[in-house]
């Protein structure tokens, strides 16, 4: 199910989500759609690894909750500068899972 909502934008910033509904060749209601879902993805992103790097959830945790393998979610934690916070006792439970 969907719903209407209704902002309002700096003239300048619609000027620049028609440039790019016109080059992806899609309406304006898609193009602030895909925005929306692509801002929405990326919080999600940060908020999971603020959990991670506070010590929230295991590494395990995160790649599950972004959806990504582990292989994936070390190669965002090297993107991001993180510290890889991994114990012995989760690489032996990352092994089992692999089993």
């Amino acid at each position: 199910m969907t719903e209407t909502v209704t902002t309002r934008v700096p003239k300048e910033t619609l000027q620049e989500i028609d440039k790019f509904s016109k080059q992806k060749h899609m309406d304006r209601s898609t193009m602030l759609r895909n925005l929306i879902e692509q801002g929405l993805a990326d919080e999600k992103k940060e908020k999971i690894l603020q959990q991670y790097k506070n010590r929230k959830i295991s590494l395990q945790k995160a790649a599950e909750l972004l959806n990504i393998d582990l292989i994936e979610m070390l190669d965002l934690i090297k993107r991001k500068e993180l510290h890889l916070d991994y114990s012995e006792e989760e690489l032996r439970e990352d092994l089992k899972g692999l089993r």
